[in-house]
């Protein structure tokens, strides 16, 4: 009987999946065993996945150990050695490379760790059927082009409604002080093109929904990244989007020429700006220059045809609120599609670990090992900036983002962040938390904010909020407290007796629509000649047809 092998991925999310052990999976098709993989998320009782693990009954354990799921995996270990005493337990990932002694201090039943890249140590390991004297391995791995695809058709299958995670290059040419990939260790290897087409072939053959690179700098080698685009653009199967990690100061007229002609949702990057200050990104090793980064995100927004995710990192050293202040204004300013506020995270094996006393760092004892305080920055000045980061993901990123874009051209213009400080304040005050509420329940909070903060801009606030509703609801219902006070029925058979053009057809902008269609559909209504102006050319209604289509019409 063939020796079971059981791969365990804990994810932080259903839709995330963990790349690393379909390359194992992979490796293992050349040996006698029987392989599976298991993945669940963080999200999970331990007790569940113990379960699962049990009813599998593996003669060995392989688990991948990240930053988010390794509180989870120490709990569940014992549980798994107490459950399943024979069963060899295996660790790998980049959250046990760099602290391996602690781990087994901790769990002396451990039987391996893999530190670093890992497939040729787990290769050496599955030659001799997961038996050695060795408790760490770490064994020169293969060049990145000679590892097999990872993805099969059946894992593809299985991977439905999962973002698909692959990668044609691995390392990264800088050196930034926070990120693993600054490692001298690790080495920045290209896969060969022509088997970059193949694989990414396979993957749109599958019509698989989101593809995202993992590559730590995407467009490192512009060329290679080049070849990817106009590749992709030539072979589009309108269906899978793409995903890049890419820097900005690496975009050349080539590469606009090239993006200039993505169809709209097909790509989406991921630009990490970190910082606009020059002594801090200098601190930290990382090579930008602002202006040129300012310049060429600005151009690519313009394009308005791919999905821009700009970061910034709060506690990097040197910065203090004002500074970070300086960088937030700076990056939202730009008005990206997503603005993600993060914090600096002290990794282990991470050149700023070693730099933690020089910047009188603090952190979280556990993963993700967040900076609480550090020279520029009191334990209050983070809890701050940590309810300001709530209030840009719910407001911004996820519910209001047409009232965001409000803030910025009605009240505020260059200063956003004192603007999310105060409605982070104003909710801290009333003791809402955020993260628990429903779009309903935010939104009254925001009129309340509006109504004592902003009198002159309620009803334009309101009519910004009826929008998203407006925007983003799959149903006709609409909040009591953002309805307009005209009836939307009233307004359809208006809007049907004016633009009749037949028993059954209208013309509305241009379009010839069905009554049907109109009496199906959701009506917006503009009660503020503000919103009138900015947002709907100058015309009263907007009605959302079934298929999403919005027509403006009075």
């Amino acid at each position: 009987m063939k020796p079971t092998v059981l791969l365990l991925g804990i994810n932080a999310k259903f839709v995330h999946s963990t790349l690393s052990l379909y390359y194992l999976k992979q490796i293992l098709t050349s040996y006698n065993y029987q392989v599976t993989i298991l993945e669940t998320t963080i999200n999970n009782k331990v007790q569940e996945t113990l379960s699962a693990i049990k009813k599998m009954q593996p003669n060995i354990c392989c688990i991948a150990v990240y930053i988010w799921n390794a509180v989870y995996v120490k709990e569940l270990l014992p549980l798994l050695h107490v459950n399943l005493p024979q069963c060899k337990i295996l660790l790998g990932g980049p959250e046990v490379s760099y602290t391996s002694t602690g781990w087994l201090d901790q769990f002396p039943f451990i039987d391996t760790i893999i530190q670093g890249p890992g497939e040729k140590s787990f290769e050496y390991l599955a030659q001799h059927q997961f038996i050695t004297t060795e408790k760490v391995i770490a064994y020169p791995n293969y060049h990145f082009n000679d590892i097999p695809f990872p993805y099969t058709s059946e894992d593809l299958k299985n991977l439905t409604n999962h973002y698909i995670y692959y990668e044609s290059s691995r390392g990264c040419p800088y050196r930034c002080s926070y990120c693993i990939s600054s490692r001298h260790d690790q080495k920045l290897q290209f896969k060969d093109i022509h088997k970059v087409y193949d694989e990414l072939d396979f993957l749109l053959q599958h019509n698989v929904r989101m593809v995202k690179f993992v590559d730590r700098t995407f467009n490192c080698n512009p060329t290679h990244a080049r070849a990817i685009f106009t590749y992709l653009l030539e072979h589009n199967n309108y269906t899978t989007q793409f995903h890049f990690e890419i820097h900005p100061d690496l975009l050349f007229e080539e590469d606009f020429e090239i993006l200039k002609d993505v169809p709209p949702q097909y790509f989406q990057f991921e630009i990490g700006v970190q910082s606009i200050h020059h002594h801090t990104l200098h601190t930290i090793n990382r090579t930008m220059d602002w202006e040129k980064a300012k310049t060429n995100i600005t151009k690519l927004i313009s394009l308005k045809n791919i999905h821009i995710h700009l970061d910034m990192i709060c506690a990097l050293p040197y910065e203090d609120m004002e500074d970070i202040r300086e960088s937030f204004n700076a990056i939202i300013g730009l008005q990206p599609h997503y603005f993600q506020m993060g914090f600096l995270k002290v990794l282990p094996g991470t050149h700023i670990e070693a730099q933690k006393q020089e910047f009188a760092i603090e952190h979280e004892i556990n993963p993700p090992y967040t900076v609480t305080k550090n020279k520029w920055l009191s334990h209050q000045d983070l809890q701050i900036l940590h309810r300001i980061e709530r209030v840009v993901d719910s407001v911004y990123n996820h519910h209001f983002s047409t009232l965001a874009l409000m803030i910025n051209q009605f009240i505020v213009r260059d200063t956003v962040f004192d603007e999310y400080k105060k409605i982070a304040h104003f909710l801290h005050k009333e003791g809402f938390e955020l993260y628990s509420k429903s779009w309903e329940s935010i939104a009254m909070k925001l009129i309340e904010f509006f109504t004592e903060y902003h009198p002159d801009y309620i009803q334009l606030a309101i009519d910004c909020m009826r929008w998203d509703w407006f925007a983003k609801s799959h149903n006709k219902w609409v909040p009591p407290f953002i309805r307009s006070k005209t009836n939307p029925h009233i307004v359809k058979e208006m809007i049907i007796n004016s633009h009749r053009i037949s028993k059954t057809q209208l013309m509305l902008y241009d379009k010839i629509v069905n009554i049907h269609d109109v009496q199906q559909s959701h009506v917006y209504i503009a009660d503020s000649s503000d919103f009138r102006k900015w947002r709907m050319h100058n015309h009263h209604y907007a009605l959302k047809l079934q298929d999403g289509t919005i027509l403006y019409t009075d």
